[in-house]
Order: C-alpha cells, then structure tokens, then sequence
C-alpha cells in the first residue's frame, strides 16, 4: 500500500477490478457500441464513447454530493484503469460538450448491447416456472428548479410543483436486475414508455404490472404484441361475464373467461382475458391475464409473481435513498437526461456485478454493501491499490438473514403515502345484445381466416 500511495506504477492482476469489468462487459460489447456511436473522426478527441459512458456510470457510484465532485472522481478513476491509452479531458465543460455530441440514447443503447449476455450468465435463475418474469412501474425524480428546466421539463402536478423527471423501468422479478428504461417529463405516461420497451423484451415474457397498466389500448396493443402479461385490475374497470356471478368467482378465486370491452371501445373486438382473484391479508387482490391455460399460469404463480412486483418498489428505493440518487443536480433538461439514465445505468451494473459473484443467491443482493465495496474499490483504483479482493468481497454482500420480531417501518414517516386500498372491479353479466354484438366481431373474424 505504501508504494501505491508513492505513486509508483504498479502492474495490474489478472484478478483485478480492470479484468472484472472485462468480463462483465466484453470488448465485443464496446466495439459494437463504439461503431453505432459514431464518434468524432479527430485523432485529437480525447472523450471517447467509451470514456463517456464509464465517466456517467462511475458518476451514478461517487460519494459526491456536486457534479463536479463526482466528474473530477470519475476523470481520476479513468485515469488510472486506462494508464496506458490516451487521457481523458480535464474539464466538466468539455465532458458536457462530447455527451451531448452523442446521441441521447447513448447509455440505453450500450445497455442493449450489454444486456445480451445476461441470461447465459444468470442460467436457470432466468426463468421461473418456465417464463421470464418481468415487472414493469414508474417513479418521479426531482430536479434543480432553473429557468431552462421549468421550461422544457413543465410541471408535473399541481399549479406550484417543481419540475421533475419520469423514469420507467422495466426489472427482472426474479434477480432485481434491471432488463430496460425509459425516462421523460413528470408529466409522462408510463404506458406509452412500456410499449416502446416491447420490442426489447425477451421470448417468454410475463410482464406484471399493478392497477396503472389496466387500460383497454394499453393491454390490446400488448396483446397484438404477442406479450403475455399479469396485471391488476379495480374499480376503474368494468369486466363483462358470460355466465356466473361476483359471489361465485370470488369464491372459486377463478374465472376462466372474462371481456373487457369498455363502452367507448365498442367498435373493436372485446378482449378477451382471464381473472384470478387472489385473497392477501384478508383483502381480495383481482389480476387479469391473456393466458388462459392454468396449467402455464395458475393462481400459486400468479400469486408468487405480484407479489415479487414488490422488488420495483426496493429498486427505486435503493436507486433514490440508498445511493441517494433522488435528486438530478443538472440544470439543463439536456444534462439531466444523460444524469437521470447515468444513474440507472449505474444501479444496473452494480446488480450485475452481485449475479456474477453470486450467482443463484443474487437474489438476497444487499445494495447497500454492494455500494459500499464498490465506492472503496473505485477508491483503490484511484490510489494505485490492488482490488483483488473485490470478487470475493462481493459474495458476502447479501442481506441479514436473522429473525426479525419486529417491524422495521419508521412510526411516523411525514412523507409517507396513505393512499385508499383499491376497491374490486364492476364486474357484471353481458346483455343479450351485447353477446349479439359480440358474435357478430367473431363471425366477421372467421371469415378473415377462412
């Protein structure tokens, strides 16, 4: 450690943190990335797309309460992983100008490419019961109030809000590890970040949602996307029964056949869908769903995945307490953009970096030590110490697994939102004309096909 703080150089181990990141980014990754980033052609350009997205990333882990404290860490990080190559510009300005001469997209497009390898990594911890589970929900972020913000950003809410980002994310259920995002103005619609989103998900995906995704549009162009998905419904929905009655398919729990075809909608086919009523805590949760075999998807999995949808709600919280990421310093919209997917770029190689060393007990990851190992090695990195240690550190980042005989909720929390338990569902029987109305869509149906 002495000669590490000397400055001296020292040459780096197959088992460093440099040969860590190789690993879970491969250099096949970068040179894809590289080439649909199309950078600048002057041999001058010291802001490569490669130094860019590393600097936003180291960023997303720094201590640092400034942006510019939190730069000037990731510049000294850079610095010393690449001693070898050409150095990074010196200035925030500079490193500003060549993030922005990059597309906007750039951070999701390199974790497209990145993302590609992470079912052969994860292995049988990808599927569950045969699917891929995924859980898909939004959160707001709050950010400087400058002039070009309130601008371009608006506002959000009420008439004296201040102006907030909207990022969707889309998460594996099974391992918390973020598979896409989307980020916008507060005053973003979730479901259309969703549906842009579909064309990235993988083969034999259940996407699960709460009560915000239960919309007529929303869960056809699902349907016709060929997405099989898990979606709580309430009282903001009217579910049509060809036979039967309330009492009776809350007390089966399952009702093989349902339509949600909302009266403004009557122009086009009724969905059909399946209902599952779940009893959690003496209360009656209602999920619809596309498929219709219980032997794909009963109500014990049905069961099992909504109530790991709760992982969404521990992401944003680690991403905005734990790492304490709630804010976007940025004052431009351009800026914040890069900052806001900076962050959730960073919260997702940080889980990354828990699959690879954990493997199938990725799932009792600790984000909080996690952080904190990775912090103490970009520390390391930046004093010229060895980080050879970090691997196995990284296998003992899990959760505490005692008991616990009491609740760890705070007593009085100000911020804390109490809102109404969602009431059921209108459910009731179809009329004799709308079951004309609906033969008639199936009869012109079959003479499509035939």
């Amino acid at each position: 450690m002495k000669k590490a703080m000397d400055g001296r150089l020292r040459r780096l181990h197959r088992r460093d943190w440099h040969g860590f990141l190789n690993r879970m980014v491969p250099a096949a990754v970068w040179r894809s990335f590289q080439k649909d980033a199309k950078p600048k052609k002057d041999g001058r350009t010291r802001w490569t797309p490669k130094y860019v997205v590393l600097s936003w990333i180291v960023m997303g882990w720094s201590v640092q309460g400034e942006l510019t404290g939190r730069f000037r860490e990731g510049v000294e990080w850079l610095g010393e992983t690449f001693s070898r190559r050409r150095r990074t510009g010196k200035t925030y300005q500079g490193f500003v100008k060549a993030s922005q001469h990059l597309r906007r997209d750039c951070l999701q497009r390199f974790w497209s490419s990145a993302r590609r390898t992470i079912p052969k990594q994860l292995g049988e911890a990808w599927y569950w019961y045969g699917w891929v589970v995924m859980g898909t929900d939004g959160s707001r972020f709050q950010t400087s109030r400058t002039r070009a913000n309130e601008c371009q950003l608006g506002k959000s809410g009420r008439d004296k809000s201040h102006p907030q980002w909207w990022g969707t994310c889309v998460l594996h259920l099974r391992t918390g590890l973020i598979w896409d995002w989307r980020i916008g103005p507060g005053d973003s619609s979730e479901r259309s970040h969703v549906l842009e989103m579909l064309g990235g998900l993988p083969d034999r995906t259940l996407l699960v949602g709460d009560i915000g995704f239960g919309g007529f549009d929303f869960l056809q162009r699902l349907s016709e996307a060929g997405v099989k998905f898990l979606i709580r419904t309430a009282s903001n929905t009217t579910l049509l029964l060809v036979e039967g009655t309330r009492q009776r398919i809350e007390r089966a729990g399952e009702h093989r056949y349902i339509y949600l075809w909302p009266r403004d909608r009557r122009t086009q086919a009724p969905l059909r869908l399946r209902l599952m009523v779940l009893k959690r805590r003496g209360r009656r949760v209602y999920l619809v769903t596309n498929v219709m075999e219980s032997e794909r998807l009963s109500r014990g999995m049905a069961s099992r995945f909504y109530q790991a949808r709760w992982g969404l709600e521990v992401a944003y919280r680690s991403l905005k307490q734990t790492m304490e990421r709630r804010k976007i310093l940025a004052g431009s919209p351009e800026v914040g953009s890069m900052e806001l997917e900076g962050n959730i770029l960073a919260f997702a190689l940080l889980m990354l970096h828990a699959v690879l060393a954990m493997g199938a007990r990725m799932g009792r990851a600790s984000v909080a030590k996690l952080l904190a190992l990775i912090r103490r090695a970009i520390e390391a990195v930046r004093w010229k110490a060895s980080t050879v240690w970090l691997m196995a550190a990284l296998r003992t980042a899990v959760r505490d697994a005692y008991e616990r005989h009491s609740s760890k909720k705070a007593r009085d929390w100000p911020y804390k939102k109490r809102e109404p338990v969602p009431s059921p569902p209108k459910l009731r029987r179809m009329s004799r004309k709308e079951k004309v109305r609906m033969q008639a869509f199936r009869h012109c149906a079959d003479m499509v096909l035939s």
